[in-house]
């Protein structure tokens, strides 16, 4: 059997991890779930949480995701997310600082589209905020 399986997190921007792990947990719509080699076809939505990535029965790495898409094959997995990064990457400050800058911006706009991104960018950095602060 398989030992390892490859995992792609990819953004609009960028494949940020292209890499085979012994397992890869995904935060679901429908909750956390684990996948590992020969994992039967699964198609998933992601909710906000942390995706963490393993090999040797260790935590590698671990990532915030926002929203997306997981596909998962009995080869590979492949998350699709807009908002990703590492988890230890956080910077509450930095974050508190964008937020109180996103709020002004959305009081200010008189544009609904202007005024929509900045209440998702507003809400993005909240649920951080309380997930990683």
């Amino acid at each position: 059997m398989d030992k390892k399986f490859l995992f792609e997190l990819i953004t609009p921007f960028q494949t940020l991890v292209s890499n085979n792990f012994d397992m890869v947990v995904v935060p679901g719509e429908e909750g956390d779930f684990g996948v590992l080699p020969k994992h039967s076809n699964l198609i998933s939505m992601l909710r906000p949480g942390i995706l963490k990535t393993y090999n040797n029965n260790k935590i590698e790495k671990e990532y915030f995701v926002y929203k997306g898409l997981a596909e998962v094959t009995p080869e590979k997995l492949i998350v699709l997310s807009d908002t990703v990064f590492d988890k230890n990457k956080f910077n509450l400050k930095i974050e508190k600082e964008n937020l109180l800058r996103f709020e002004k911006e959305k009081n200010k706009t008189k544009d609904e589209k202007e005024f929509l991104f900045f209440e998702e960018k507003i809400k993005t950095i909240n649920i951080m905020i309380e997930m990683l602060g």
